[in-house]
């Protein structure tokens, strides 16, 4: 009896162990960001709230921006709005405009926002700024226990911390340009994972919950190595940026046990959505764009949409800037975890060869140019399901998946990550030369469908043990600290 708990607790520990992801070598990785080059910035959409409001002041301090230009001669004379016009009875336009901010109520200072929101005359997706607001130089913080902020202690207890050096503008948090929802830019030059955890413990310090967060990580474009390389550093740069998805999305599957991969949409506006293998197509496509042309075209937030984006150098205010903006971080995310996928990940752009050697990538390279319809999006899972259908898995679609997704009413496309059962890994750029773990990787794909089909486990678990037994998890976020 003994040794049967102790084998099962052997087992246990062997499977947790596995199933952390492997960032095996963060040590060097966090010791060589002590100073990064390149600032992280981190975006944090928030409800307003007493907390936030406290953040916040005008531009010089008093109401004067938020006035509309001081009328001519009028009868009437200046009016506030309704839901101030009480407070501010009997005051002159010059009255108004020298009132110092702080001097406002909680309410005073809600009916403002909404106030200059409504004669917002720019276009969200134009211009997100809030007319006339910036974040105040110094903020209060409290603290429970001793707690570490971005490389300084703080002992329990109340703190005012110069933050100057750390926000940037105030922006709306969605299209509606509706004030209880802002966006705050957390940015500073430390190494990502620190600034991530670093924006969580700020929130934490304003009594506000912890948030789900975008995290953008820069580095410089070396254009004159993609023209001499050709178009293999291309191609690894997009290699990179596909496994950087890849190993979020697992993580969210694997820690934070979702289930459910899927967009979410309002109408003709997609708030979020997960990577295709049109946009990484597109990613590689603007590498290619930038090597035969010298410079990065335009790119917006055409390869956004995704748990990991791309974004341009047109995102940044320098020239010579390509970033990826991760933003699948949510508040349910595993912090340690967090800061080390983010660390790896900011190690790895800066690195020759992104985790793959690039005599590997030339001969990856070489075996797919014999096929001249290839495409490097196909390199990723999130095919249309009648493609995957294609790839010798067709019989296990029709006599699982399908059934499987109608029984349980799931939609087929808000359950992407059961395409990571009938993908075909084969010629995926970390995999190709590994015939023994593809052999593996087919196996357990075999044995998850079986599973499914048997209805007994849940298909989260399903999905994450598929990616921890068949080596998937542990190869691809070791990958990123190669």
């Amino acid at each position: 009896m003994r040794l049967l708990f102790s084998i099962g607790l052997f087992l246990l520990f062997l499977n947790s162990a596995q199933s952390a992801p492997q960032f095996t070598k963060c040590a060097q990785t966090i010791r060589s960001l002590i100073t990064p080059q390149h600032d992280t910035s981190v975006e944090l959409e928030i409800k307003n709230s007493d907390g936030v409001l406290s953040l916040l002041t005008t531009t010089d301090g008093t109401l004067a921006p938020l006035l509309p230009p001081k009328p001519g001669f009028s009868i009437l004379g200046f009016r506030l709005p309704p839901a101030l016009d009480e407070s501010f009875k009997g005051w002159s336009y010059e009255q108004v405009a020298k009132e110092p901010w702080d001097n406002l109520t909680i309410s005073q200072k809600e009916y403002f926002l909404t106030w200059v929101s409504a004669r917002k005359k720019t276009d969200f997706f134009k211009d997100r700024k809030v007319p006339g607001f910036k974040i105040k130089d110094k903020a209060t913080l409290t603290f429970s226990k001793p707690t570490e902020f971005l490389g300084k202690t703080y002992e329990p207890g109340t703190h005012e911390i110069d933050i100057s050096h750390l926000f940037r503008q105030v922006e709306y948090g969605n299209p509606s340009q509706n004030p209880s929802m802002l966006e705050l830019h957390f940015r500073t030059k430390n190494p990502s994972g620190e600034v991530s955890v670093g924006a969580w413990t700020f929130l934490s310090g304003l009594n506000q919950p912890k948030i789900h967060q975008h995290v953008h990580i820069v580095n410089t474009l070396n254009i004159k190595q993609l023209q001499e390389e050709g178009r293999v550093r291309s191609v690894m740069i997009a290699d990179l940026y596909r496994r950087a998805n890849l190993i979020l999305e697992m993580m969210v599957i694997v820690e934070e046990k979702h289930r459910g991969l899927r967009a979410h949409t309002s109408g003709d506006i997609i708030f979020w959505d997960t990577l295709s293998s049109n946009n990484l197509d597109w990613v590689y496509k603007h590498l290619e764009k930038t090597r035969k042309t010298g410079k990065q075209p335009h790119l917006g937030s055409a390869a956004k949409m995704a748990y990991v984006g791309f974004r341009g150098a047109d995102t940044y205010d320098d020239p010579s800037l390509f970033g990826f903006e991760v933003r699948g971080i949510s508040r349910f995310a595993n912090e340690e975890f967090t800061k080390k996928y983010l660390n790896t990940l900011q190690w790895a752009m800066a690195q020759e060869n992104y985790g793959i050697p690039k005599e590997s990538m030339e001969k990856w390279i070489k075996q797919n140019n014999e096929n001249p319809q290839f495409k490097f999006g196909s390199t990723w899972y999130n095919q249309p399901w009648e493609e995957l259908k294609t790839n010798g898995f067709a019989h296990r679609f029709e006599e699982i998946i399908d059934p499987f997704l109608r029984k349980n009413f799931y939609n087929l496309e808000e359950n992407r990550e059961l395409k990571m059962l009938l993908h075909d890994w084969s010629n995926d750029p970390l995999l190709f030369q590994n015939k023994k773990l593809i052999d593996q990787i087919r196996e357990k794909q075999i044995q998850a469908l079986s599973r499914l089909n048997a209805g007994r486990d849940s298909q989260q678990k399903i999905v994450s043990d598929f990616l921890i037994q068949s080596g998937l998890y542990g190869i691809f976020t070791r990958s990123l600290g190669q």
